[in-house]
């Protein structure tokens, strides 16, 4: 009868994981769950803080891919400066003679005169001072050809041309070149130009108060 008696006085096992899980929220609440919940809101605002930080830095490096885009372009705009005005007289006369055979403008005078400074001693930031050729050209061509060459001569050629005087006179009758015979319609084009460049070969030194920044 004792040994009865002592296996009723044992506690179920059940009852010891009630008493197991009530400690365990006892512990549990006090020491893990309500600091976080004190926490959390701190935790809320580091967290978006963190995701406005992404979002700068992705917004940074968005930003400077099109600043890198921007002098990618001033680069091939300061290159194309640079080969516009940085030029000798040779080869930029040169140049236009080419393009007149190629347009077959038919020259049958190109005088050129001597390199001279400008009048104006504006110098570049690299101390080339400006200097210019004049070219009086005489020709004939058809009214789309010289409007091809005027074209070419104001924006397309290497180095940069002031035309000073044009004239144009239309052929009454056909004209005999030897090597090409002049229409009737055609035009008779006698012009004077000028070839403006920095001249790289001579340098000045100069104040820069005197350096003409602003023609680069």
């Amino acid at each position: 009868m004792a040994k009865n008696e002592k296996s009723n006085n044992k506690i179920p096992g059940a009852a010891v994981a009630i008493v197991a899980v009530i400690i365990a929220v006892a512990v549990f609440v006090p020491t893990v769950y309500m600091p976080y919940k004190n926490k959390k809101p701190a935790m809320d605002s580091e967290h978006q803080e963190a995701v406005d930080t992404l979002k700068y830095y992705d917004d940074s490096i968005a930003n400077q891919d099109n600043i890198e885009k921007d002098i990618e372009q001033l680069e091939k705009e300061w290159e194309e400066f640079q080969k516009n005005m940085f030029v000798d007289a040779g080869s930029s006369l040169d140049n236009l003679q080419k393009k007149m055979d190629e347009i077959e403008f038919h020259y049958t005078s190109f005088d050129q005169g001597k390199e001279t400074a400008d009048p104006s001693e504006k110098v570049s930031f690299t101390g080339s001072p400006l200097y210019y050729v004049s070219i009086k050209l005489k020709g004939y061509s058809d009214e789309e050809t010289l409007i091809d060459l005027l074209k070419f001569i104001e924006e397309d050629s290497v180095g940069c041309y002031y035309v000073k005087t044009l004239k144009a006179n239309t052929m009454d009758t056909d004209k005999d070149l030897g090597n090409y015979t002049v229409k009737e319609g055609e035009l008779e084009v006698d012009m004077e130009i000028y070839l403006y460049y920095y001249n790289t070969k001579i340098t000045v030194v100069v104040e820069d108060s005197d350096t003409d920044t602003a023609s680069e």
